[in-house]
């Protein structure tokens, strides 16, 4: 529905017109109010949950799963390799020389980048949600997730990335993602450690790159999970030991 909404409503000039009750109110304005009055109930109700799961005797040891940044770009040459190709390299130097063409630069980024990212991701996804299914199913239940759209990791690239070096599409570690459920807390403490532990064994096929606690900051609202993005190293011969970062969200089934 939500689709269809954006493809064939949303984008109707009917949003400007004004509310048939009101002589100063637009319609996109009660849409607005409508959406964030849903919200506001929804987070309340997430944070009713935050606070109740807060009292558990064993929550000490979710807040002792910190921060960590280890890898956070898809470029990192040494540990990931993606978009090193000399084109991209070229217009990086340019950019460098103070002479770039800053329209051409950020088309590169949100066309070029994002579809070499999402052609790399469509080839390993299959291969990735496998091996995290058999590393997980007996610690939650595994969902594989669909690969981050195009439209959607341009508006990330535009909007949560717009300062970050070029080329920015790098910072996006998400476009291959799965979740695994949990139902108690010790489950979700119990997942995340056989996580790590594998990540940090001599398989060799993913590698920690990342951690984000979302139940860290009592002060976040809303929905919150922990993101383990990880570096994936492809066993495929046909994709030439290819590696991406990817992301597994560990959720409670509470959210």
């Amino acid at each position: 529905e939500y689709r269809w909404f954006t493809q064939y409503v949303f984008m109707s000039s009917v949003w400007m017109m004004k509310v048939a009750d009101s002589d100063d109110k637009f319609m996109y304005e009660e849409l607005l109010a409508i959406g964030n009055a849903v919200s506001q109930d929804i987070v309340s109700n997430m944070d009713a949950i935050y606070e109740h799961l807060q009292t558990h005797k064993q929550w000490h040891k979710v807040t002792a799963i910190h921060n960590e940044t280890l890898v956070s770009r898809q470029d990192d040459a040494d540990k990931v390799g993606l978009l090193q190709e000399s084109g991209l390299k070229s217009v990086n130097e340019v950019k460098a020389d103070g002479d770039g063409d800053q329209d051409m630069a950020s088309f590169i980024d949100t066309s070029m980048a994002i579809n070499m990212l999402t052609s790399t991701a469509s080839r390993i996804n299959d291969e990735f949600q496998r091996h995290i299914r058999l590393v997980m199913s007996s610690h939650g239940t595994f969902k594989a997730a669909p690969m981050k759209k195009v439209e959607r990791s341009i508006s990330k690239v535009e909007n949560d990335y717009k300062d970050e070096q070029f080329p920015r599409a790098a910072k996006l570690l998400d476009l291959v993602r799965c979740s695994v459920t949990f139902n108690t807390v010790e489950q979700l403490c119990s997942g995340y450690v056989a996580l790590i532990n594998h990540a940090k064994s001599k398989h060799g096929i993913i590698e920690l790159a990342r951690v984000k606690n979302g139940f860290l900051d009592p002060n976040d609202g809303g929905y919150r999970d922990i993101k383990v993005n990880v570096i994936f190293k492809s066993r495929n011969p046909e994709h030439r030991n290819v590696k991406m970062i990817c992301e597994v969200q560990l959720l409670l089934i509470n959210y």
